[in-house]
């Protein structure tokens, strides 16, 4: 009994590490604060608008306090956030340089991965349903124009995570979403809310390879942590909801945007939820730093090339996609990292087998990362300009 008792003590020492990660203070905290001004009650409605039977989003009720909180940078503390289903709260802000027209063209485009922005959180993404049929999201920059009333779209989006750089856990799930565009005060707000629908797949190993700026990452497939002591652990996610408010700041010749997330959030495993709230804020933080990268660089390509560029590589058969990926595989294998050495990522990668069955979309992604990062001045194994490649030899041999 004692030996079982300081298991379980280690287990619940260790999950404390889970989702975690150092801050590297992207946050703007300008205070703390306790007198909510109806934020509360705001939020609970807004988190209700992912219901198909939701009524029509009330700016003064639902929106004003939302965007008063994100516009003056009001960190709520945890403690005085909603309850929801045992799940544990937390809120972090940030701020992006870049204009809601722009933002929306690159991070809810149906013809770009939902990946763009955010290749360090997200392995694949995919609207399954949007306002009750399968069919692509609208182009939502083209109606800032003009917005007199706000625009409401309610879908469902499957998910897959990136592997957590504590444990190395990675997580898919479906969850209903809810987009919201408005004029508030001449400005234009955007509003995403999620819910997750059920319990996520069980945790899988994986790793995240060097800096997390570097986007590398393996996949196993093998259910687990990879994280030490926490192989056998069957984890899950058990529920997530969350409510991000993007408020356009600046000017036509300054543009910025100040994003205020409130996010709730339960796993673990065996029914414990080990999520702290400094967890919550790191995983934010990993976004918004990927986030930043990408639409504040001014190097990043103009739109419609950008679809191009991918166009070209998601036409090539998989077996071209292979070819293309093969060296960026073999570098992982190569990288003087130990968890390149430990099971069951070892294996996968000398017997060849991980990039044999690697997933057509993990290929397009390193190629698409690729292209994202000699972009902004980094190096990279492999991009897309073999997609073009292999593009303008088809184009030669049909004249």
């Amino acid at each position: 009994m004692n030996d079982m008792l300081k298991i379980v003590r280690y287990v619940l020492l260790l999950s404390l590490c889970i989702l975690g990660g150092a801050g590297i203070g992207i946050a703007s905290c300008v205070k703390i604060s306790q007198d909510t001004g109806g934020l509360d009650q705001a939020l609970v409605n807004m988190l209700a608008q992912v219901q198909t039977s939701a009524s029509a989003v009330s700016i003064p009720d639902d929106v004003r306090p939302l965007v008063d909180a994100v516009r003056q940078g009001v960190i709520v503390d945890a403690s005085s956030l909603p309850v929801q289903n045992k799940m544990t709260a937390a809120s972090y802000f940030f701020s992006v340089r870049t204009s809601m027209t722009r933002f929306l063209q690159y991070a809810y485009n149906p013809d770009l991965p939902t990946y763009l922005i955010a290749p360090n959180t997200v392995r694949r993404g995919e609207w399954t349903e949007v306002n009750g049929k399968q069919q692509p999201l609208p182009n939502l920059w083209e109606l800032l124009d003009g917005l007199a009333q706000p625009v409401e779209i309610r879908g469902v989006e499957h998910e897959e995570i990136t592997p957590d750089i504590s444990s190395g856990g990675y997580y898919t799930y479906d969850m209903d979403r809810a987009l919201i565009l408005l004029t508030y005060e001449d400005k234009p707000v955007f509003i995403s809310v999620t819910r997750q629908q059920d319990t996520s797949d069980v945790g899988k190993k994986g790793a995240v390879l060097g800096p997390d700026s570097d986007w590398q990452y393996l996949y196993s497939g093998v259910d687990g942590l990879t994280k030490g002591g926490l192989g056998w652990v069957s984890s899950y996610m058990y529920g997530a909801m969350s409510v991000t408010v993007f408020c356009e700041t600046g000017t036509p010749d300054n543009p910025a945007i100040k994003v205020g997330v409130f996010k709730w959030l339960r796993a673990g495993w065996a029914g414990i939820n080990m999520v702290r709230a400094h967890h919550i804020q790191d995983g934010c933080e990993r976004f918004a730093t990927a986030m930043k990268s990408v639409l504040e660089n001014p190097n990043l390509p103009p739109l419609d090339q950008v679809v191009e560029t991918i166009d070209q590589c998601e036409v090539l058969s998989t077996g071209e996609l292979r070819t293309l990926v093969k060296p960026y595989v073999d570098h992982l294998q190569n990288l003087d990292d130990p968890l390149v050495k430990k099971s069951p990522f070892k294996k996968l990668l000398r017997s060849g087998e991980y990039l044999k069955t690697m997933p057509r979309e993990d290929m397009l992604k390193i190629l698409v990362q690729g292209y994202l990062k000699k972009m902004m001045g980094r190096g990279a194994v492999v991009d897309t300009q073999g997609c073009q490649r292999l593009a303008q030899q088809r184009t030669a041999a049909l004249r």
